[in-house]
């Protein structure tokens, strides 16, 4: 797979009070990868960054091989995003409001707007008045318009924020629809974005707290304890994927792992695999963090 985002040591400063820091992941061609933390957390200040809403003072994000900060146009160029509650001329029909988000970019006809339209299932109602829409019709057409410029990555900040259930599967059938789109999600929907995603990023604090990558793969979640944390810390760095000694291999790895952890005299207390929902490792999160604020 090919690498169409690089966060790398991301910081942001907001009315003197910090709100990011230290912001580091990769994302691939295909990848669907959940934003989830409580409210505060970063998690929107992050999206903004990454959308050119806020300036980059601290790091760099890189889609593909443009730098944003230095090469905003051909970056933003590769990039459909829906930030905050979708908002379009509330008088113009759905098809109107498609067509003057066309007028941003070159090079789209109106059979991309044909293509677009079909899939977000809104073909019936073009001729209607936006103001006319229901939330969820508002949400779809708000995708739609999104991928106007046929983006190679999708950046949506709660995207199905106030749907009810039916329209929060609509939107994620889309989004799973989007083959070799990389896209970034933030939402509260914890068991949709359990379902769809390949990659779940946890902030809290401002930081990345823990990646879980789920993959139709040999690997599995393992967390190793030990006696001396301090020691295997250094020893694993590169195998860890978050603060805790906890990585995702195949078993022929993690064996690996042990036995060089032995010979290093430390002391495996027990290795146990991560089988936690979503939900769990979400308010297992918040509240261990919650311990030591």
């Amino acid at each position: 797979m090919k690498k169409s985002i690089t966060v790398r040591n991301i910081g942001k400063t907001l009315g003197g009070k910090r709100i990011l820091e230290d912001i580091n992941f990769d994302a691939y061609e295909g990848e669907i990868i959940g934003l989830v933390g409580k409210n505060g957390a970063g998690k929107s200040t992050l999206l903004k960054l990454m959308t050119g809403l806020y300036t980059i003072d601290e790091g760099e994000i890189i889609y593909y091989d443009y730098d944003l900060k230095y090469d905003y146009e051909k970056a933003m160029s590769l990039v459909g995003t829906i930030i905050e509650t979708p908002d379009m001329y509330k008088t113009l029909t759905g098809k109107k409001n498609l067509k003057l988000f066309k007028t941003m970019f070159k090079g789209v006809d109106e059979g991309t707007i044909e293509e677009i339209v079909k899939i977000v299932e809104m073909e019936k109602y073009l001729g209607k008045k936006f103001k006319t829409y229901s939330l969820g019709m508002k949400e779809r057409l708000a995708i739609a318009s999104s991928l106007i410029n046929k983006p190679k990555i999708l950046i949506l900040d709660e995207p199905t924020n106030g749907l009810d259930r039916e329209g929060v599967k609509k939107i994620m059938d889309i989004l799973k629809g989007l083959k070799d789109t990389t896209i970034i999600i933030s939402s509260h929907m914890l068991k949709e974005i359990e379902d769809i995603c390949n990659k779940i990023i946890f902030i809290d604090n401002g930081k990345i707290q823990k990646i879980k990558i789920k993959e139709n793969s040999d690997k599995r979640n393992v967390l190793f304890e030990v006696d001396d944390y301090t020691k295997a810390k250094i020893l694993l760095n590169d195998y860890c994927i978050n603060e805790s000694l906890e990585v995702y291999e195949n078993d022929e790895t993690i064996s690996k792992i042990n036995k060089e952890l032995v010979l290093n005299d430390i002391k495996v207390y027990r290795i146990s695999e991560n089988t936690k929902t979503l939900e769990e490792e979400f308010f297992n999160m918040i509240g261990n963090n919650n311990e030591t604020n």
